[in-house]
């Protein structure tokens, strides 16, 4: 619904000034990179999940290491797959990143 009402102020503005030429060629260019910023803004939602084998390796650390971090709270979990521990990549980027600040 904002999308909507945000193309059609874009439009109104578009076409407010006549004179201006090529006009429908900048509104569909306008357009596109709106509906690009869309798409691009819908798949960093979709946020990663990884086993601990794939922390590991993101982390270059050892699984005994990830396994210390949750016991201690640093880096929480948000599922299980059987028995293995399901982590947010971006958590997990946040913690490294973060951890490396406090250095």
């Amino acid at each position: 619904m904002k999308q909507e009402k945000f193309l059609e102020i874009i439009t109104q503005l578009v076409s407010a000034f006549p004179s201006e030429s090529k006009t429908d060629e900048k509104l569909d260019l306008l357009i596109s990179k709106l509906e690009s910023k869309d798409k691009d803004s819908a798949e960093s939602e979709k946020d990663e999940h990884l086993l601990i084998s794939e922390v590991c390796e993101l982390t270059k650390k050892k699984r005994t290491t990830i396994w210390l971090w949750d016991k201690k709270g640093l880096l929480k979990p948000v599922g299980k797959s059987g028995k293995s521990p399901i982590y947010r990549k971006s958590d997990v980027l946040n913690y490294i990143y973060n951890s490396k600040k406090t250095k």
